[in-house]
């Protein structure tokens, strides 16, 4: 539903250029949509460790609450596995959280 991904964009004239290529390639493709959509979801994590989750799962852990670190933890030890509850972990960083910066070895 572009709809939804407009709503998301701040230029969504990008999104539809590359959309009408994708979908004219998928068209190409030998396999239905569905099967090209589920080859898609066996490679593309549904959960990352997104750097503002993991800040906030150290901070909470240096106080000694391993509770965060530890779901975060086993979230995404299964990253493929979409599981009820687990939204705020495949979100993007809220936008009030800015750009985060990591140094090598972070």
């Amino acid at each position: 539903d572009d709809a939804v991904i407009h709503r998301l964009l701040v230029d969504a004239s990008a999104f539809d250029r590359w959309a009408a290529r994708w979908r004219s390639r998928l068209a190409e493709e030998a396999r239905s949509p569905a099967d090209a959509a589920a080859a898609m979801d066996h490679v593309n994590p549904v959960y990352i460790p997104r750097n503002h989750l993991v800040e906030d799962a150290l901070t909470v852990a240096t106080t000694g609450d391993l509770a965060p670190y530890e779901r975060l933890l086993d979230v995404v030890t299964h990253p493929f596995d979409v599981r009820p509850g687990l939204d705020a972990y495949a979100e993007q960083a809220p936008p009030d959280r800015g750009p985060c910066r990591t140094f090598c070895g972070t």
